[in-house]
């Protein structure tokens, strides 16, 4: 019995390691045909590092740097500390600004903390705005009601 049940843990540990591979290699291949327009920022990243790019990027002596995502495949459209270009308008660690960190449980909704638990105007997540007079609880319009 207890052999039987190591092998079966084996094959699906096997079985599921080989998924994982196949789902890299597609996402891989994926990246390399579609256009840097079309693809998410998280797919141009990969696309920087499939391509082998060893140089140190930084922001602080090109302007642009941070709008070209040819030179900046992972997004973020402020250049902050002339280190890192991040956006600030939903950047929990630079909300509005550069290392302006929102506080535990809130979110950076168009460049301002909310607690998208109670406020009505983000209830749940940025701009689901509770209809008429309705009041957030819980991250739900009109809870217990």
């Amino acid at each position: 019995m207890l052999c039987s049940h190591v092998s079966t843990d084996k094959n699906a540990r096997s079985l599921s390691i080989f998924f994982l591979l196949l789902g890299i290699v597609k996402m891989i291949s994926g990246i390399e045909t579609g256009s840097a327009s079309s693809v998410p920022t998280h797919s141009n990243f990969f696309r920087a590092v499939s391509r082998g790019r060893q140089r140190v990027l930084s922001c602080g002596n090109d302007p642009d740097f941070c709008s070209n995502r040819e030179k900046n495949p992972w997004g973020g459209a402020v250049c902050c500390f002339g280190k890192f270009c991040k956006d600030v308008m939903i950047d929990p660690n630079h909300c509005g600004g550069c290392g302006h960190v929102c506080g535990y449980e809130l979110i950076c909704c168009d460049g301002k903390c909310v607690d998208v638990r109670n406020d009505p105007r983000h209830c749940g997540g940025c701009f689901e705005e509770c209809r008429g007079e309705g009041r957030c609880s819980y991250a739900m319009c009109d809870y217990g009601r």
